[in-house]
């Protein structure tokens, strides 16, 4: 009897846990008291510096700036390797751990945490408004949780000046009124007249060369518009057969082994695509090489190059990765959650942070500070689709199969 009790007991104690467990108390006017000592435990991902410098001290830096504003809040940092988003997720999903702050890094969807995370009454419209529209766009800020979006990195395309300059094609007009499928194909019809006959256009692999040629307008709007137009990859298949018949890509590529990047850098394709801005730092360290004699002839075909954004209607997407911090309320009072808040927004708004890890910043008010600290040009370019209001899920995650059977 006293066994049944106690597995009784047991039982009830853990349906009470789980299924009343605290949530914290949410009150989005609260106040940190400058008089309380607080500690938020921020969960981030390790991730790669241009030149070997650690992520881990620029966050230092970040939590030493913050601190001069909130002496009383210590920031507890923890990162993970990029690799171990899923762990991360599954020890939040048990409860086994959770953080105050988590930069979602890797992570896709919030559903390992969503009854955890604080409603969208702590980011109020007025403070929205002074995000760019494409970090807003998605289907993880269109929920009813608070998501600060941090960095974004829009992907366009890669384009060898020296090529468009052959067969003069104004790179300054490309660039501001953007690329799309017509002016790929007189691209091609151009360069094949030139000696060597470069190709139009190059993917990072196969997916890429459909992103390069997939129309972007979503069936519908709303929720749903993250995802590709149902006929997407159909029509850039043919469009990709066209181009073939045309000679304006390589006749035989293979899908599974494809890969373009070499025929960009060696000067036999105009375009390269999907290009994010880390690509311009790879363009320069190349440069580089070939400037110290470290290249072989035959790879020195690349010169100058320039980011040109596809051509972008009102209702029409670009792909782009964006990072967001979610906050937890879990076991929290209503100050110690405006305290997380707090720092939540600190780096959100970080201008130099993002330009250090070759990405755009969010917040706009942050602009001026990034293209301070950044160095690889195209900043009009980059900063101007950033106000693109509508996001298409992000290479190598397009659902862009394109089977061609």
């Amino acid at each position: 009897m006293a066994t049944v009790i106690i597995a009784g007991v047991l039982g009830l104690f853990l349906w009470f846990w789980w299924g009343y467990e605290p949530k914290g108390q949410l009150d989005p006017k609260a106040q940190v008291q400058p008089d309380k000592k607080y500690t938020v435990v921020f969960w981030d991902f390790d991730r790669p510096l241009p030149g070997g410098a650690s992520y881990r001290e620029e966050l230092v830096r970040e939590i030493e700036l913050f601190n001069q504003k909130f002496p009383n809040i210590t920031v507890e940092l923890k990162l993970f390797p990029w690799t171990h988003g899923e762990q991360v997720a599954a020890a939040i999903r048990r409860r086994q751990e959770v953080p105050h702050i988590l930069s979602l890094g890797p992570l896709e969807g919030l559903d390992f945490a969503r009854d955890l995370l604080l409603p969208a009454s702590y980011l109020p419209e007025e403070t929205r408004l002074d995000f760019v529209p494409l970090a807003l766009s998605g289907p993880e800020f269109e929920h009813k949780t608070a998501v600060w979006p941090r960095f974004l990195a829009p992907q366009l395309y890669l384009a060898n000046t020296d090529l468009l300059q052959a067969v003069g094609v104004n790179r300054s007009g490309l660039q501001e009124q953007g690329i799309d499928w017509a002016d790929i194909l007189h691209l091609g019809r151009e360069l094949i007249q030139l000696e060597g006959q470069p190709h139009a256009l190059a993917g990072l692999d196969y997916q890429g060369l459909l992103v390069a040629l997939a129309p972007r307008q979503p069936d519908s709007l709303g929720p749903e518009q993250f995802s590709w137009p149902r006929s997407a990859a159909d029509t850039a298949v043919a469009r990709l057969r066209q181009l073939q018949a045309d000679n304006f890509l390589p006749p035989n590529i293979d899908q599974a082994d494809y890969g373009g990047v070499k025929e960009f850098f060696t000067g036999q394709a105009a375009l390269l695509a999907p290009a994010e801005p880390w690509l311009l730092r790879t363009v320069r360290a190349r440069q580089e090489q070939i400037k110290h004699g470290l290249l072989p002839a035959t790879d020195r075909g690349l010169g100058e190059v320039a980011l040109i954004p596809p051509k972008l209607t009102p209702s029409a997407g670009l792909p782009a990765r964006v990072e967001g911090l979610v906050v937890f309320r879990w076991r929290l009072a209503a100050d110690e959650i405006k305290a997380a808040v707090e720092w939540a927004q600190h780096l959100s708004r970080s201008g130099t942070l993002p330009a250090k890890l070759d990405l755009l910043p969010a917040y706009r008010p942050s602009q001026d500070a990034w293209s301070a600290a950044w160095e690889l040009g195209n900043e009009a370019v980059l900063l101007g689709v950033c106000e693109q209001g509508q996001r298409l899920a992000p290479y190598p995650k397009t659902r862009l199969e394109g089977i061609d059977s």
